[in-house]
């Protein structure tokens, strides 16, 4: 379970001032809150101020092969309002409903990619093995910066030393969010199972490094006060409104491994993120979105787990967006009941990965495939916000050809790269089996969103921690019947990112100060098979 004591989730710190990077020099992100579309190209974005390590190779390879339902019947069979039907995803541009004032609805995207898994294959890839991916990932690059508001899964820590690792322990090079902001990204998830695999230098060089690259993160902090406001805030400006949209991240474990510090990892907690949510929304948040991480990996069926973990967010009121990660795989997405003021929360139960060396051999079928994920968003004239819908986009990785992500319904619909590896029978069979047994292919979006004003501003962990500090959650609870509950974390299989070796399961609590429960919790073992290919491929 979720337990909050002191600061509901972990979050990031923010130090660069509103210039870019903290020596003055232009950050690489996309583009500047001030200026006019196009969005991810122009410029270093703005920070609002006030006054990554070896890892434990997450997403390991595993031989799931399970099915899921498509979107259009949903995991849970319910039949609640799914991905919206064949539609494409230009701009939402701004409604005519007006308020008394004469303000009008706004409309803005919000959005999220696989996870950011890298692989010793895939560092090696870059040019000079830097791991800079901006050319693995240019294909998706388009959709990314059409979003007003991107939100990575940044799963792997930077190496504190210097010193690369895959698989089972991740360390990988600043290089790599260099590229994300390069690519659209406006910010990253930090919590993931393999947040502590470099220990507390990992966590703080990942949140160095996106700070130097004008990102803002959330889910791991530097101290003990940054993760006592568990949560980043992005504002976006629009016509002449300012809406503020909260970023939670946590994660069910840290692979067996203890909190380097007791506050530097958010982990899964029903509680802690309804009170995270509150703290948010009296700081100023109008949309609050959760990250987190479970599940069973290379699985395309939501499990019991992941729906019931969803189901208690949106029954709490407080959470608008689920985005969620871990499995590997994509996964369905669906509208559960609950929600802010009843209107319902939209889930994505997982994105597949963003970049990985993952594939069916290792890793089970469509491990080698990711989705782009987004939500149409209005802001009402009266204050109000809702979330109308959710699109997707399918991406695969072409290994042989470099570990470069494809568009997959581009390479569906004919399109060929001169530099492509993947045979006509492999695209058809990719394609196939996404929208045979996990996504209805009529709800995926087919043009890329457009921007509907300038780039967020992301607000320091200074201003953030004021923000809060300020104003106080609520204490009296879970606006939601208590039936909403907590889930207790995932204890499933660890990520296995190569047959030699898996990852450990979670036995650290999202509590500063772990249960003997849980620090008495066994480490799993790994069920892979040996010397069947080198390490970090998985």
């Amino acid at each position: 379970m979720f337990s909050y004591i002191l600061s509901p989730l972990h979050l990031f710190d923010t130090d660069n001032d509103a210039a870019g990077r903290p020596d003055g020099q232009p950050d690489d992100r996309r583009g500047t809150s001030t200026m006019s579309v196009p969005h991810r190209s122009r410029g270093p974005g703005k920070l609002m101020t006030t006054a990554l390590a070896a890892v434990i190779a997450v997403a390991g390879c595993g031989t799931g092969t399970g099915h899921s339902q498509a979107s259009g019947t949903g995991p849970t069979g319910t039949g609640s309002t799914h991905e919206q039907q064949g539609r494409d995803a230009t701009a939402p541009g701004a409604s005519a409903s007006a308020g008394a004032d004469g303000s009008q609805d706004v409309r803005f995207t919000v959005g999220y990619a696989g996870d950011v898994l890298m692989h010793m294959p895939v560092l090696s890839s870059t040019p000079g093995a830097s791991g800079d991916i901006t050319d693995n990932v240019a294909a998706e690059t388009p959709w990314v910066e059409g979003l007003d508001l991107a939100l990575c899964g940044m799963e792997v820590p930077v190496a504190p030393d210097g010193v690369y690792s895959g698989f089972p322990t991740f360390g990988t090079s600043s290089e790599v969010v260099g590229a994300l902001a390069r690519s659209g990204w406006d910010g990253c998830a930090t919590a993931s199972n393999h947040s502590a695999d470099r220990g507390e230098a990992g966590v703080v060089a990942t949140l160095d490094a996106l700070d130097a690259h004008g990102l803002g993160h959330a889910g791991t902090y530097r101290s003990r006060e940054d993760a006592s406001a568990p949560f980043a805030l992005y504002e976006l400006e629009r016509q002449g409104r300012t809406v503020t949209v909260a970023q939670i991240s946590t994660t069910m474990g840290l692979n067996g491994l203890d909190d380097p510090t007791g506050y530097s990892v958010s982990l899964n907690d029903v509680g802690a993120i309804t009170k995270a949510a509150k703290s948010a929304r009296a700081a100023g948040a109008d949309l609050v979105v959760v990250h987190s991480q479970l599940g069973q990996e290379y699985e395309t069926t939501p499990d019991e787990e992941q729906v019931s973990y969803a189901q208690a967010l949106a029954n709490s009121g407080q959470v608008d967006i689920f985005f969620g990660a871990h499995p590997h795989v994509p996964q369905p997405a669906e509208k559960l009941s609950g929600g802010v003021k009843g209107k319902g929360m939209w889930a994505s139960y997982s994105a597949g990965n963003y970049i990985s060396s993952q594939n069916e051999s290792y890793c089970g079928p469509l491990s080698d495939v990711g989705q782009l994920v987004w939500a149409d968003v209005t802001s009402h004239a009266d204050g109000s916000v809702s979330v109308e819908s959710l699109n997707w986009h399918p991406f695969t990785v072409d290994q042989a050809g470099g570990y470069k992500v494809r568009d997959l319904a581009a390479l569906h619909n004919g399109e060929r790269p001169a530099d492509l590896t993947l045979s006509e029978q492999e695209i058809d069979r990719r394609w196939s089996m996404l929208t045979s047994d996990v996504k209805d292919a009529s709800t995926m979006a087919t043009k890329p969103p457009a921007p509907t004003g300038p780039t967020p501003t992301i607000l320091s962990r200074e201003e953030v921690i004021k923000r809060a500090g300020a104003h106080p959650a609520p204490s009296d609870g879970p606006s939601a019947p208590s039936s909403a509950g907590s889930t207790p974390r995932s204890n499933r299989e660890p990520d296995r990112t190569s047959p030699t070796s898996s990852d450990r399961a979670s036995s650290k609590s999202l509590n500063p100060t772990p249960s003997a429960a849980e620090t008495a919790q066994p480490k799993a073992e790994s069920d892979e098979p040996e010397g069947t290919m080198e390490d970090g491929e998985g």
